[in-house]
């Protein structure tokens, strides 16, 4: 952990209003096919899946859903809510998951000086599953939000959330250098425990740098290798897909992301 805080603390503070329109027109069924879409999503699964919580008959929030794609890999027996910030690309997103049968009156806009009185994000609004997929790396309270989050948990209730590891190269839009230290941190200072995590996706840990290049030629081929092993990735399991990214070890390969689940301390 200590590696780590060191690190954080060389962060520089970023200017973030770009990033948080990065998300129009990105409804196509490549882009939900696209790894860097589809990986988060099948992460996401893997651990709730190991923990009896397949998704369906459940009440999800989706907190800074991105494209939807995890909302969109819902059954349509969840009952989903969503949050984003640019309502250009909530409007999007709305239209897409209304097309694959979902009940679509709780994705909105995110309207931070509104909070307790959000219907979504009411403290009486109970959620099985709350998802916080690359969301807590960008802020400068990820405590804050995680301890407001865990009031809108049902009993037995779990927060998953997911975080970039191993970074080859920094993300001009990330505020923490993230291991398991310090999800442990935030756990514990937002009065939650970890109920289980995994460390996982080892596929694009040499090609990672590809997908925060500034030149036109490297988002090509980032690109390419997304849809390539979106599409792969699509013919298996999670279990199966991320188990066969474990061999890429031999060659130096480290995995992704890290993948946890929170729960109340009073429901252990």
């Amino acid at each position: 952990m200590k590696d780590a805080m060191e690190q954080n603390e060389k962060l520089p503070v970023r200017d973030q209003e770009k990033f948080y329109s990065v998300y129009r027109g990105r409804q196509s069924a490549l882009y939900h096919f696209a790894y860097m879409r589809s990986a988060k999503v099948k992460a996401a699964r893997l651990l709730l899946e190991r923990n009896d919580r397949a998704l369906k008959d459940l009440s999800v929030l989706d907190h800074g859903f991105g494209t939807g794609t995890f909302l969109r890999a819902c059954h349509t027996s969840c009952r989903i809510a969503g949050l984003e910030v640019d309502p250009v690309n909530v409007e999007a997103v709305r239209r897409m998951l209304s097309g694959c049968g979902h009940d679509v009156s709780n994705i909105g806009v995110l309207d931070v000086s509104q909070w307790d009185s959000h219907p979504v994000l009411g403290v009486d609004r109970k959620y099985d599953v709350i998802l916080l997929s690359h969301v807590l790396e960008h802020l400068d309270d990820p405590v804050g939000l995680l301890r407001r989050m865990s009031m809108n948990l049902a009993k037995g209730g779990v927060i998953c959330g997911l975080l970039p590891i191993n970074e080859r190269r920094p993300d001009e839009n990330h505020k923490w250098v993230c291991d398991r230290a310090l999800v442990a941190s935030w756990a514990e200072e937002s009065g939650m425990s970890v109920k289980d995590q995994s460390e996982l996706d080892h596929y694009v840990y040499y090609a990672q740098p590809l997908f925060h290049a500034k030149g036109h030629m490297g988002r090509v081929m980032a690109q390419g290798i997304s849809l390539v092993l979106g599409l792969k990735q699509a013919l298996f399991p999670p279990s199966i897909w991320f188990g066969m990214g474990r061999c890429l070890r031999i060659i130096g390969a480290r995995p992704g992301q890290i993948v946890f689940l929170l729960e109340t301390k009073r429901d252990k």
